[in-house]
């Protein structure tokens, strides 16, 4: 049976689980990261949990066609409230926003405080990052991938780490202490597209113009900051 091919996304937050362990795949969707951690004994078994039932059908239908119904459980429901009875060390919540995330961690937070979780917003990371410092809940490291225009940020917390981050919680820290080439181009595209909104904000001069006009530039000198360090370390 051919190997499940995972893009670099998923390839990179599959990187950062812990091995033999018992995940949850929060909207686990056609089930290919589920597999494929059962498969390369990276997971010991997996509660795959999905609001969409013809995805869970899917998730159901691969599992048994690649003999893996033993080592993976399709549960339906929202977030991680299919698996609050059930014993597990950590749970992949990915592809969703950053908001999305926050609410679904927050529902959960005593059951989450002691897991280790891998978390892969598209947006709102900072958000994100803010949220899990307030609730003590330790950011071990982060990575980032890039799949054309189009970056992501993979935030794993572990029990007893230390939350990690630059500046109001931008990015984070062990991305910016090794200059990241992918982290270093992402920069670079936020200030251009900082720069295009300035075009547009400085246009008006009315007290909610001038107040996105300070933040833009904010976010820009400490977006700059972090260039000029690295381009001189």
């Amino acid at each position: 049976m051919k190997e499940i091919k995972l893009d670099d996304r998923l390839t990179e937050i599959v990187r950062l689980l812990e091995k033999d362990k018992i995940y949850v795949d929060v909207g686990c969707d056609h089930g290919y990261v589920a597999n494929f951690i059962v498969e390369k004994n990276i997971a010991k078994f997996v509660y795959a949990t999905d609001i969409s039932l013809p995805s869970l059908k899917k998730n159901e239908e691969l599992a048994l066609e690649r003999g893996n119904s033993t080592k993976i459980v399709s549960l339906y429901g929202d977030g991680l409230n299919p698996v609050k009875d059930n014993d597990f060390d950590g749970a992949i919540i990915a592809g969703m926003g950053g908001e999305l995330i926050i609410s679904i961690l927050n529902e959960n937070i005593e059951l989450i405080k002691d897991k280790i979780l891998v978390l892969q917003p598209m947006s709102a990371a900072r958000e994100l990052r803010k949220f899990l410092y307030s609730n003590n809940l330790g950011i071990e490291t982060e990575s980032m991938t890039r799949d054309g225009n189009k970056f992501y940020e993979i935030i794993k917390v572990m029990p007893g780490a230390k939350t990690f981050s630059t500046t109001d919680f931008y990015f984070g820290e062990n991305l910016v202490n090794s200059c990241d080439k992918i982290l270093m181009e992402y920069i670079r595209l936020l200030i251009d597209i900082n720069n295009s909104a300035l075009d547009e904000v400085n246009i008006s001069n009315n007290e909610r113009a001038l107040k996105r006009k300070s933040e833009l530039e904010k976010e820009n000198e400490i977006f700059k900051r972090i260039l000029n360090e690295c381009k001189n370390s």
